[in-house]
C-alpha cells in the first residue's frame, strides 16, 4: 500500500546520481563510463522503483464512516421517550445525545482519513504518470536526432533536460506526500479530543477532575518543541525575533565543553526536545533557496549565524537522542539528526545536478527538433552551491563533525571536480569558444571559485574528510584532486587536511592517523603519476599544485617514524607502517620523492625526518647502561632506514625531473646540503615546523647528508661515511647515563659544559684540536659494551637501502 504517513514516499536519494552532467565521457555509473541515455534510464528506473508496484490502496479500505453513522442513528431507539421522565431521564437523554454526537464526529474523522488516503494514492498515481511522460519525451527526442557529428551533443542535452525533469517530479511528489502526511497527523489530536471529552453521566465533575481537565486543556494548547522551533524560525525570517526566542535559539545551538568533546568523538546525545526544536527550526525555512537563506542570515546580524548552527546540528545523524528509530524519521520524536531535517530548498540543491549549463529552449514539434537547444553560457556549478558554502562558513565551525549538510556539500564537490576534469567537454566554455583549447582556463573562471569555496566550507569537518579519502571512491577523488590544475595552486584542496597535523598528538578517534595513512598509501603507490601529472607535459604535483603538496607534507610530518615501522613520537602509533620493520623503505622513499617536488614541502620532510633520526639515536644511546649492557638496535636500524628513504627520495625526484643520472646525483646532494645549512642556521634565520634541534652542529653534516659524491657518479651510492660524527652524538647522550671510562667522562663533561653539543673544531682548521676530540670520543665509545653494535646496525640498514636503489 502507498500511504503517506510522514514525509517521503519516494525519497530523492534515487536522483543523487543525476548531479553528473549528462555526457558519454564524464558520466560515471557504477565506476564505468556509460552513455548519457543509459545514465538517464538507470536513474529513471531507480526513481520508478520507489513508487512501488500495483494499484495504490484506496481510502475506502479505511473508511468506516457508514458503520459509525449507523451506530449513532441506532441510539435514537435508546432515547428515554415519553414513557420515562424526571431528572434521571433528563440526564440519561443528555448523555445519549452526547454519544450520538461522538459517533457522528468519529464518522466525519474517518471520512477525512479516507480522503487523505485517496489523496496519497493519487499522488503516487500522478507521480508514476509524470515519470512515464518524462521517459517518453526523452525517448522520442533521442529518436528524432539524426546521425552525425552533433548527435552526441544533442543526446547529452536531451538526457540532461530529462534528468532535471525527473528530479522535479520526485521532489514535487515528496512535497505533496509531506502535505498528506501533515494532514493525517492533524487528525490525531481530534481523535484524542473525543476520547478526553467522553462523558458517562450528567457531566458534573468533582473538584479534582476539574483541575485535571484544565491541566489537560492547557497542555493541549502548549506548543511542542518542533512547533516552537518553527515559530522562532519564522520570527527570525520575518525580522521579529523576541528576546525570549533569541535566548532559546542560543541555548539550543550551544554545546558545553563535554558535549563538544562527545560531538568530536561521534557519540553526542542531546535531549529529544532540543533535537525536535532544532529540526522544526530548520524545516521552517521551507523551499527558500540558499541565496534567500543567506540574505535572511545577513539581515539578522549575529543571530543569523546561528541558522548555520541549526542546520549542522539538526542534520547530524551521529547525534542521538535515545528515542527509537522510526521510518520515516520523526521530527516530533527524533531518534537522531539527519538529512531529512534540512529545509526543502537546501535539499533541492544537494539532491540536484552538480553542474548546469544555461540552454535555449529550442523548438520540438511533431516528434523532432525543429530548432535544437543551444548553450547560452558556460557549464558551471549549479546555482545555490556557492551560497550554501558561504552559509556554512558563517556558523560555528566546531559544530561541523559528520553532518549531512557537510556530507552533501562534499558529494557535490566531488561530482564537480570529476566532471570538470573530463576535458574536453563539448560546449562547456559556452558559445563561441573552442572546447579543445585551454581547459584549465574554463574551469579556473567558471568552476574553481565555487569549488574552492566549497572546500573552504568543509575543511573543519574531519569526519566527512576522513570518509572521503578512506571510503568508497577515495582513489578517484584523490586522482581528481591531484590532477586538477587548481586556480589557487591547491590551497583550498590542501586545506582539507590542515587538521591532520594539529590532531596527530591527540587523536582519540584515529581519524587523523587514518587520513594521513590513506594519503601516504596513495602517494607512494602513484608516485610516478604524481611526478608526471597527465595533461601537464609531465609536470609534477609540486610544480602544478604546490600548495596542495605542502599541505600533504605537513600531514605526513608527524608520522614519518610510523612509516618506517617504529613509533617514537608518542602519538599512539595509530598509523600502520608503510614499510615493515624488516623491509626496505620503498614506499616511504616513493612518498619522499613526490614531496621533494616542491621546495617548501621538501623542507618539511627534511626537518621532520632528521628530527625523528635524532630521536632514534637518542633512544638507542639511552638504552645502554653499565647495569644493563643491552642496546636498542632496532632504533638505530630505523634511523638508517629513514635516512635512506630521505636521501633516495631526493635522488628519485631529481632523476625523474632531469632524466640525467649523473646530474641527478649531484643536484640531489646539493639540495640536501642546502637544506642542512638552512636548518643549521648556516644560511640565515628561518622558522619551520618540526625542526631538528640536535643535528645542527657543523661536525654532524657529513653524518646527515654524507660526503660529496664523485663527480662522475651515475647512480646514488651509500658513500662511506666516518663513524665519528655519529659516535660524537652518541657520546653526548651516553654521558647523561654516566657510563664508560670515568676519566674520559670527566674530560668530555668539561668540554661539553652546559652546552648541548661538543664544539669540535674542523680538522682542516685545527687538526690538533680535532684529533684530541677524535681520540677521546673514540676511546670512550669503543669502551662501552654494545655501542659498536649500534653503529653497525645504522650503517647496515642505511647501506642496504642503497643496494635496492633501482628497485623503484
Amino acid at each position: 500500500m502507498h500511504i503517506a504517513r510522514s514525509g517521503r514516499i519516494c525519497g530523492t536519494e534515487v536522483v543523487r546520481g543525476t548531479g553528473y552532467w549528462a555526457n558519454d565521457v564524464a558520466t560515471r555509473w557504477g565506476g564505468a563510463p556509460v552513455s548519457a541515455l543509459d545514465g538517464f534510464y538507470t536513474t529513471w528506473n531507480n526513481a520508478r522503483q520507489t513508487f512501488g508496484q500495483g494499484t495504490p490502496q484506496p481510502g475506502t479500505d479505511f473508511d468506516k464512516s457508514p458503520q459509525l453513522a449507523t451506530l449513532g442513528a441506532g441510539l435514537d431507539a435508546a432515547a428515554p421517550g415519553s414513557k420515562w421522565s424526571g431528572a434521571a431521564a433528563t440526564n440519561y437523554g443528555t448523555a445519549n445525545t452526547d454519544h450520538q454526537k461522538v459517533f457522528t464526529q468519529l464518522a466525519e474523522l474517518d471520512r477525512k482519513l479516507a480522503q487523505q488516503v485517496d489523496q496519497s494514492a493519487q499522488v503516487v498515481a500522478t507521480g508514476r504518470q509524470n515519470l512515464d511522460q518524462v521517459r517518453q519525451w526523452v525517448t522520442d527526442a533521442a529518436n528524432s536526432v539524426p546521425p552525425g557529428k552533433q548527435r552526441d551533443m544533442f543526446l547529452m542535452q536531451i538526457a540532461n533536460k530529462g534528468l532535471g525533469q525527473l528530479t522535479e517530479v520526485v521532489q514535487k511528489t515528496n512535497a505533496e506526500s509531506n502535505t498528506v502526511a501533515q494532514n493525517i497527523a492533524k487528525l490525531g489530536p481530534e481523535f484524542d479530543a473525543l476520547t478526553r471529552e467522553q462523558k458517562f453521566g450528567n457531566g458534573e465533575k468533582d473538584e479534582k477532575g476539574d483541575v485535571d481537565a484544565l491541566g489537560n486543556e492547557k497542555e493541549a494548547e502548549e506548543e511542542s518543541p518542533s512547533e516552537q522551533g518553527e515559530a522562532d524560525s519564522e520570527a527570525l525570517q520575518n525580522g521579529e525575533l523576541t528576546p525570549e526566542q533569541r535566548e532559546r535559539l542560543v541555548t539550543n545551538t550551544t554545546l558545553t565543553p563535554e558535549q563538544q568533546a562527545a560531538l568530536d568523538n561521534g557519540n553526542l546525545t542531546l535531549p529529544p526536545e532540543q533535537m525536535s526544536y532544532l529540526q522544526g527550526y530548520s524545516r521552517a525555512f521551507g523551499d527558500k533557496t540558499p541565496a534567500e537563506v543567506k540574505a535572511i542570515m545577513d539581515k539578522a546580524g549575529p543571530d543569523g549565524s546561528r541558522v548555520a548552527d541549526v542546520f549542522q546540528l539538526a542534520s547530524n545523524e551521529n547525534i542521538k537522542t535515545g528515542l527509537p528509530e522510526t521510518q520515516p524519521p520523526s521530527i516530533d520524536g527524533p531518534a537522531s539528526g539527519g538529512k531529512h531535517a534540512l529545509p526543502d530548498g537546501i535539499l533541492k540543491v544537494l539532491d540536484g545536478p552538480a553542474m548546469t549549463q544555461p540552454m535555449s529552449s529550442g523548438v520540438f514539434e511533431d516528434g523532432r527538433w525543429v530548432v535544437p537547444p543551444e548553450p547560452t553560457g558556460p557549464l558551471q556549478p549549479t546555482p545555490g552551491l556557492n551560497d550554501l558554502a558561504t552559509i556554512v562558513q558563517a556558523g560555528n565551525r566546531d559544530l561541523q563533525e559528520g553532518t549531512a549538510l557537510d556530507s552533501g556539500l562534499m558529494s557535490k564537490s566531488q561530482e564537480i571536480l570529476a566532471q570538470s576534469n573530463q576535458w574536453p567537454i563539448p560546449h562547456a566554455p559556452g558559445p563561441g569558444v573552442d572546447p579543445m583549447q585551454d581547459g584549465p582556463r574554463w574551469y579556473h573562471e567558471n568552476v574553481d571559485p565555487t569549488l574552492q569555496n566549497m572546500f573552504n566550507a568543509l575543511n573543519t569537518d574531519s569526519t566527512v574528510i576522513h570518509e572521503s579519502v578512506t571510503g568508497h571512491g577515495a582513489q578517484e577523488f584523490l586522482d581528481d584532486m591531484t590532477q586538477h590544475q587548481w586556480q589557487d595552486n591547491g590551497l583550498a584542496a590542501g586545506g582539507l587536511f590542515d587538521w591532520v597535523s594539529a590532531d596527530a598528538a591527540n587523536d582519540p578517534t584515529g581519524r587523523a592517523a587514518e587520513t594521513a595513512h590513506a594519503l601516504a598509501e596513495y602517494t607512494s603507490q602513484f608516485d610516478n603519476r604524481l611526478l608526471n601529472l597527465p595533461g601537464t607535459d609531465n609536470l609534477s604535483l609540486g610544480q602544478v599544485n604546490p600548495e596542495l603538496t605542502r599541505d600533504w607534507s605537513r600531514a605526513f610530518a608527524p608520522y614519518l617514524d610510523d612509516m618506517v615501522g617504529m613509533n617514537v613520537s608518542g602519538n599512539e602509533a595509530r598509523f600502520p607502517p608503510l614499510d615493515g620493520i624488516d623491509e626496505q623503505p620503498l614506499k616511504t622513499r616513493a612518498l619522499m620523492s613526490v614531496m621533494y617536488s616542491d621546495p617548501e614541502a621538501s623542507e618539511v620532510m627534511f626537518s621532520s625526518a632528521n628530527s625523528f633520526t635524532e630521536q632514534y639515536i637518542e633512544r638507542a644511546a639511552n638504552s645502554i647502561t653499565d647495569s644493563d649492557p643491552t642496546s636498542d638496535n632496532a632504533a638505530m636500524k630505523m634511523a638508517g632506514k629513514l635516512q635512506g628513504a630521505l636521501d633516495l627520495g631526493s635522488f628519485d625526484e631529481k632523476h625523474d625531473l632531469l632524466g640525467d643520472a649523473r646530474q641527478a646525483v649531484q643536484e640531489s646532494y646539493d639540495r640536501r646540503s642546502r637544506l642542512y645549512d638552512l636548518f643549521s642556521g648556516a644560511v640565515g634565520e628561518t622558522s619551520t615546523q618540526g625542526g631538528f634541534a640536535s643535528l645542527l652542529s657543523p661536525y654532524l653534516k657529513e653524518a646527515v647528508i654524507g660526503a660529496p659524491p664523485d663527480p662522475n657518479a651515475e647512480e646514488p651510492t651509500a658513500t662511506p661515511r666516518s663513524d665519528f660524527p655519529i659516535q660524537a652524538r652518541l657520546a653526548e647522550a651516553l654521558l647523561a647515563q654516566q657510563v664508560g671510562n670515568p676519566d674520559i667522562q670527566q674530560w668530555l663533561n668539561e668540554k661539553l659544559g652546559d652546552k648541548e653539543h661538543f664544539n669540535i673544531p674542523p680538522s682542516k682548521i685545527d687538526p690538533d684540536g680535532y684529533t684530541e676530540y677524535y681520540n677521546k670520543i673514540t676511546s670512550y665509545f669503543t669502551g662501552i659494551f654494545g655501542a659498536d653494535k649500534l653503529m653497525d646496525n645504522y650503517w647496515e640498514t642505511y647501506s642496504s637501502a642503497y643496494l635496492d636503489a633501482h628497485g623503484k
